[in-house]
């Protein structure tokens, strides 16, 4: 529909209110105008268009066939307009619109698709773009504007970054199925000995890494890392018997074959997941943390 730039909103709203109504005075009534001011718009508007909309009698207003075939791009006009208001006011709540989520594997089964299911639910016009990255990537995604918010485990970050703590989960000893220690409930890190730790390097997966570090030596454990360890090379690796890991427990759910998780013996060590995102104005970003609070709350991340 083409639109001639020097149409008001308002004069067409008028005018579709006296063609609907067929009354100046009710539509005047309607729109909380004085009747004259509602003539002097339709008047104003049929000397912008050059045609006569609405032929006026003593007794009714008549549309003419010039107004009938205005009226009906009237409506759509005046709806495309009321449209776009509601969706600007619900793009400045952070409601409408998109928003770029990085995520770490840490978060993949279980916090991620919560979170984006929740949304969907809740504000089913506001779009994300998920990715999974390595945790080491982030500072350099969210700097480049590549994405609007990161969420992975909690490590430090440049100053003009903000980060929120989201969820906190156990950290589990990932076993092969095949060692006897598998078949316990739980098992003290201690209990593991001098045995070798598959861990992701630190450059991959800086806040995963230093978890575990931090819980082995809690424990007083000083943990032998096998240093070719890379990407899925370490699942394959545990799965194998060559090493144990420690992973957090809601990745349980991907485990492949032959890698089973157990429980640490209390103190049990704790994985911290952040959200983090450099300072911008996105209202977006505080939509999904307003998510993440909820659920949080509902399901006792934190």
């Amino acid at each position: 529909m083409s639109v001639d730039p020097g149409l008001e909103l308002r004069q067409v709203r008028t005018f579709v209110a006296v063609a609907e109504r067929r009354s100046f005075t009710r539509a005047a009534q309607d729109l909380h105008l004085a009747q004259q001011a509602v003539s002097q718009q339709v008047k104003a508007l049929e000397r912008q268009l050059g045609v006569t909309l609405l032929r006026r009698t003593s007794r009714s207003v008549e549309v003419t066939h010039e107004g009938l075939v205005f009226l009906g791009d009237a409506r759509r006009l005046l709806a495309a307009a009321d449209r776009a208001s509601r969706r600007v006011r619900a793009a400045a709540r952070g409601t409408v619109g998109t928003v770029r989520v990085a995520y770490t594997l840490t978060t993949a089964w279980d916090t991620i698709p919560k979170l984006l299911e929740r949304l969907l639910d809740v504000h089913p016009e506001l779009k994300v773009q998920a990715r999974e990255v390595w945790g080491g990537e982030i500072t350099d995604v969210l700097a480049a504007h590549r994405y609007d918010i990161a969420l992975a485990p909690a490590t430090s970050y440049p100053s003009d970054f903000e980060r929120r703590a989201i969820r906190r989960e156990e950290l589990c000893l990932a076993l092969s199925a095949r060692d006897p220690l598998a078949r316990r409930r739980q098992l003290s890190l201690t209990s593991l000995g001098d045995r070798q730790l598959e861990l992701w390097p630190r450059e991959m997966a800086p806040g995963f890494y230093d978890a575990v570090i931090a819980a082995c030596r809690a424990a007083g454990l000083e943990p032998t890392r096998d240093e070719h360890a890379a990407g899925n090379t370490v699942w394959g690796s545990i799965a194998r018997g060559r090493g144990v890991g420690l992973v957090n427990a809601s990745l349980a759910q991907q485990c492949p074959a032959g890698v089973k998780l157990v429980r640490v013996a209390p103190p049990r060590p704790m994985l911290s997941v952040d959200a983090v995102w450099q300072e911008c104005d996105s209202p977006a970003i505080g939509t999904l943390m307003g998510a993440a609070r909820e659920l949080a709350q509902e399901l006792s991340w934190l």
